[in-house]
């Protein structure tokens, strides 16, 4: 397996980590009341700036030295800012999803990557 295959691998994962996180985030919201629909989007962004920060910082950094792989990592940083933005707003939500909401999104994740991941192989 080469290193690209590898990365898009990941990514892939991280991809569909991060629409099952915001899937959930989205059900948990609409239950709020309409008044609290605000807060929580602002909550979300406040989780995701940082990562897109980081990604900002590393495009800037990658076209200064001149890093060739600056893509690679591009591809691995977005989706896992987005990610973890999603996975962490949902953990700080009140009332915070049960762990077996979390262990049954990580092995969703698993199946729908692997499944994206062999299908791609095929065609």
């Amino acid at each position: 397996m080469t290193p690209i295959a590898l990365i898009e691998a990941a990514a892939t994962a991280l991809w569909v980590y991060a629409v099952l996180t915001f899937a959930h985030w989205v059900v948990l919201s609409a239950r709020l009341d309409r008044r609290q629909h605000i807060p929580a989007l602002a909550e979300l962004l406040g989780h995701l700036v940082p990562a897109m920060i980081l990604l900002v910082l590393t495009v800037l950094a990658g076209a200064l030295i001149g890093l060739p792989s600056v893509v690679a990592l591009i591809a691995l940083l977005f989706p896992a800012g987005l990610a973890f933005g999603t996975h962490m707003a949902l953990s700080e939500a009140d009332p915070p999803p049960p762990v077996g909401h979390t262990h049954a999104r990580l092995a969703l994740t698993l199946l729908l990557a692997a499944a994206i991941i062999y299908r791609r192989q095929i065609t």
